[in-house]
């Protein structure tokens, strides 16, 4: 290594002041120990090779990697912005040793992949994954646009950054987001750059399923671990960034599920739609209207992806520990759903006996279900066969050991024959 680039690599980092002893021009929401983490790495002058940050979908991942590579190589956006405050050096989409790469679907144009990044320039916690947001000019776009990072891809694109020296920055800093769409030989190769990288690049890396990675690739990276939001940290990204009002915010924040990024795209109308949906979702599992239930079940899988389900989930969720609290005598001022306290009320009243622990635990293992792509009609259905149970203080129609004897299961072996 050369004297200059040995100079270069000791320049001295200046922490900023501020909330949680940071300032800078980049949005970042919660994860205040990992931000330290990754100051106390500048500070102490031990950057490694590869980082790998890994947590759930919307905690920050993209945002918190942007702000690492450009507190590396000189621009100190690791924390809360200051009133007023701008960064005068340019940040990393403009940094020509920074290069992001989002996983890339079969067909996908060079011009739509820059019209994805010019977002995340813009705002950290936009959704540009070709997955969770098929078309930027549609929202009615559901077409199915699996990403993936493919050999070609990797070799022209990828593989060309990571040989790159830096021209201004410390590091040539190549980030490289859910890394777990690797195909299996793009992986190999990774491998081998992994293992024997050049004099001056770094990796950041980022995953929304650390489980789905190979061991060899995790050992070579160190781990900076992402939490779900808290519903504090939600509400006031919601308040101080996206202009949400306050009681919305607070409404939002505990429907997040702790994904701050696409809790800030709901739109409050279809919400309450969705609410009003629900309170019929739990009335039919309780006189068991298999008609009305299996419609509903139906609706909620066209009309929604995965990140709608799943926020339907957490609407439920809320509602029966709005229930609990009640029951428990609770404030009103702690229930989200204070509006509907009728329809509570008359929970509470007509059904005493209702098992709220094991509803909740019902929509834990729903979670499980939907992740693993399991089609969400039936996960829906065979809850709304257990709640049926639940709410009458009885134990499950199908035990756990025996989920398979549930109806949904045996009517779509039925409708494939």
């Amino acid at each position: 290594m050369s004297d200059e680039a040995t100079k270069q690599d000791k320049v001295p980092v200046d922490r900023p002041h501020g909330k949680s002893g940071m300032v800078g021009a980049r949005r970042l929401i919660g994860q205040e120990r990992l931000r330290e983490q990754m100051w106390r790495v500048l500070e102490e002058d031990r950057i490694s090779h590869a980082y790998l940050i890994s947590g759930p979908p919307g905690s920050g991942k993209k945002a918190l990697a942007l702000a690492f590579a450009e507190a590396i190589n000189g621009v100190s956006n690791l924390g809360e912005p200051a009133p007023g405050v701008r960064s005068e050096r340019r940040s990393w989409y403009y940094h020509p040793d920074i290069h992001l790469f989002l996983p890339l679907p079969s067909i996908a144009s060079r011009d739509e992949l820059g019209a994805r990044v010019s977002l995340l320039a813009a705002d950290p916690y936009e959704i540009v994954d070709f997955a969770m947001r098929p078309s930027l000019t549609s929202q009615d776009d559901t077409k199915n646009r699996r990403a993936f990072y493919s050999v070609d891809y990797f070799n022209d694109e990828v593989r060309r950054a990571a040989y790159l020296r830096p021209n201004e920055g410390r590091r040539n800093i190549v980030i490289i987001t859910n890394i777990e769409t690797m195909r299996k030989a793009v992986v190999n190769s990774f491998l081998k750059l992994l293992e024997e990288p050049g004099e001056q690049v770094m990796f950041i890396l980022t995953t929304d399923k650390i489980n789905a990675l190979l061991p060899t690739v995790i050992s070579r990276c160190q781990l900076l671990a992402c939490q779900p939001l808290q519903p504090d940290e939600i509400y006031h990204g919601l308040t101080a960034y996206d202009g949400i009002a306050e009681p919305d915010a607070l409404f939002l924040s505990r429907i997040a599920g702790g994904n701050y990024s696409y809790t800030r795209f709901y739109d409050l109308e279809t919400l309450q739609e969705n609410r009003e949906d629900i309170i019929r979702f739990l009335r039919m599992s309780y006189t068991v209207d298999v008609g009305g239930i299996l419609e509903m079940s139906q609706k909620w899988q066209s009309g929604y992806n995965k990140e709608g389900q799943l926020a339907i989930i957490n609407m439920i969720e809320m509602f029966l520990r709005d229930i609990a609290l009640y029951s428990g005598g609770a404030d009103e001022a702690l229930i989200t759903n204070s509006d509907r306290l009728d329809v509570i009320r008359n929970f509470c009243t007509g059904l005493k006996d209702a098992r709220i622990k094991e509803m909740l635990e019902t929509l834990e293992e729903a979670r499980a279900l939907l992740n693993q792509n399991i089609q969400p009609r039936l996960v829906f259905t065979v809850m709304a066969n257990r709640f049926s149970a639940w709410m009458r203080g009885s134990d499950a129609v199908v035990p756990d050991a025996e989920s398979w004897r549930h109806m949904p299961a045996k009517t779509e072996i039925t409708e494939t024959r």
